[in-house]
């Protein structure tokens, strides 16, 4: 019986030691001192860019509907739509007291969409108010990045 417990209580144990060192969190060393108000102010500064840059795209897609860029305008919409709805989510979880930890994943996402509309946004031929609504966007992304990673 004794060695029936060790053979299951033994593999349990190696996987949750792998569980925990698989961990998505970042290690603090390097980063910046954590302040909650100001993360949580910025991610509200940055929900608010991602909702305008959001607008400014579908304004500007509306116009350009049938000129032979439409799938290109699409795909720029749909970016412009994940990056507002993520961005919302974590302004909303460090609104709520969630920490750096709790809210590293949900940054991590928004910053790889954030990356991906980058390089969709630079191929698009835009107008100047959409990629001054997109300078917003990136330079939160920017100011917030230093209380996530190196």
């Amino acid at each position: 019986m004794q060695r029936l417990m060790l053979s299951i209580l033994i593999p349990a144990l190696g996987l949750a030691v792998a569980a925990g060192c698989a961990s998505n969190s970042p290690p603090a060393a390097g980063l910046a001192p954590w302040d909650q108000a100001r993360a949580a102010a910025l991610a509200a500064q940055l929900s608010a860019a991602a909702d305008a840059w959001q607008l400014a795209v579908r304004r500007e897609n509306d116009d350009r509907l049938g000129s032979g860029t439409a799938e290109e305008g699409f795909k720029l919409t749909e970016k412009a739509q994940i990056v507002s709805e993520q961005a919302r989510s974590l302004a909303g979880h460090l609104k709520a007291g969630e920490g750096r930890d709790q809210t590293y994943n949900p940054f991590r996402s928004l910053k790889e969409v954030v990356d991906d509309a980058d390089v969709d946004q630079s191929r698009s031929e835009l107008d100047a108010p959409t990629i001054a609504a997109w300078a917003k966007v990136t330079g939160l992304i920017a100011q917030l990045k230093p209380y996530y990673e190196k």
